[in-house]
C-alpha cells in the first residue's frame, strides 16, 4: 500500500475501470464541467443504473493505492468511512489524478474551501485549477492579508481567504443552519451519482460535503450516515438535521437521507435527472417511509 493525495480538482471512483466514451471527460484533472456539461438527463441515470461510479474524492483528499493496472489505480479514499471496508472507501482511481509524492507534514492550521468553486492559484498569481466545496489543504503561511499560502500534491498554492468563509453571516445562527444556508447556494445543481463535489452530488454525498464543510465527518453512504449523531424526533427536529428514508413504508432498505430546512420542508438531492431543491414533507410519498431523524451538528 502507498498513500497518495488526489491531484486532479475532482477524482472520480469508478466500480470498474471501463468507461462509457462520454465518460473520458471525467478523468481530466482540471474539474469536471465539460463532462458534467455534456451528459444528457439519460446519461446521468445511466450512471445510476449500471452503478457506474461509487464516490469521488477532492483534491488533496488522501488515498492508499493497493495497485495500478493499465493506468488504474485500485485506491481507498481514507476519508470517506465504510464498515465493510477499514482502509476507507474503495474503487479504480485514474493514477493521473493521484500523486504519489510525499508532503512535508503540516501540523498547524487548516482551510476548507466554503464557496461552490475557487481558484487554486500558484504564488505568482496564475491559476492552476479550480477547487470544490469542501477542499482541504494545510496552511504554510497566512500572513498575506488576502490569500493563505497552502500545501498542495501540485507544490504550493495560494487561496482567497474569503473562498474559505461562508458567504453569509453566521455569528448568529446555529450550525445546523450554517448548513442549510450552504446548502442552498447549490440549489438546482444537478443530481450526479456518486457526486461528492460542487459539479454534482447525489443524496448522500450532498450531506457529507455540507458536513465537511463546518469540520463534522459524516460516513460516505446513507446506510452508514444513519447511525451517526443523536436520535431527534420529528417534532423537535431543527434546520441542520439528517432526515432517513427507506422503502416499504419504512420497513425496508434505506435509500435516501434529506436535511431538515425548516419546519415541514426538507432539502435535498433528488434522484438522477433532478436537480438539489426543497420539498414539503408532508405532501410527498416520502412521509411514510421516514425512519428516523439524526442531529450531527
Amino acid at each position: 500500500m502507498q498513500t497518495a493525495r488526489v491531484q486532479a480538482a475532482v477524482a472520480t471512483v469508478w466500480r470498474q475501470p471501463k468507461l462509457r466514451s462520454i465518460d473520458n471527460g471525467a478523468l481530466a484533472n482540471d474539474g469536471l464541467a465539460a463532462w458534467t456539461g455534456q451528459m444528457s438527463d439519460a446519461d446521468t441515470l445511466g450512471l445510476e443504473k449500471d452503478n457506474l461510479l461509487v464516490t469521488q474524492a477532492l483534491f488533496n483528499d488522501p488515498v492508499l493505492v493497493d495497485r495500478v493496472v493499465d493506468g488504474w489505480a485500485y485506491s481507498y479514499v481514507i476519508s470517506q468511512t465504510d464498515a465493510r471496508h477499514p482502509k476507507g472507501y474503495p474503487g479504480w482511481i485514474w493514477a493521473p489524478q493521484l500523486s504519489m509524492t510525499e508532503l512535508p507534514v503540516q501540523t498547524g492550521p487548516t482551510v476548507t474551501v466554503r464557496q461552490p468553486f475557487t481558484p487554486l492559484l500558484r504564488p505568482d498569481g496564475s491559476t492552476l485549477l479550480q477547487l470544490s466545496l469542501g477542499t482541504e489543504l494545510a496552511v504554510v503561511s497566512s500572513a498575506d492579508r488576502l490569500y493563505d499560502l497552502v500545501q498542495t500534491p501540485l507544490g504550493i498554492g495560494k487561496v482567497a481567504k474569503r473562498a474559505t468563509q461562508f458567504s453569509f453571516a453566521t455569528k448568529d445562527i446555529s450550525r445546523g443552519q450554517t448548513l442549510v444556508q450552504l446548502g442552498t447556494t447549490l440549489l438546482d445543481l444537478r443530481y450526479l451519482w456518486g457526486g461528492t463535489s460542487a459539479y454534482g452530488y447525489d443524496c448522500s454525498g450532498f450531506m457529507y460535503g455540507l458536513h465537511r464543510c463546518i469540520g463534522v465527518t459524516l460516513a460516505r453512504d446513507v446506510s452508514e450516515q444513519v447511525t451517526q449523531g443523536t436520535t431527534v424526533a420529528l417534532a423537535d427536529a431543527q434546520p441542520g438535521d439528517l432526515c432517513f428514508f427507506a422503502h416499504n413504508h419504512g420497513q425496508g432498505a434505506l435509500h435516501h437521507v434529506a436535511m431538515v430546512a425548516s419546519e415541514g420542508w426538507l432539502l435535498h438531492a433528488p434522484t438522477p435527472g433532478k436537480h438539489i431543491t426543497y420539498l414539503q414533507l408532508s405532501a410527498t410519498y416520502l412521509q411514510d417511509e421516514l425512519v428516523t431523524i439524526k442531529r450531527n451538528w
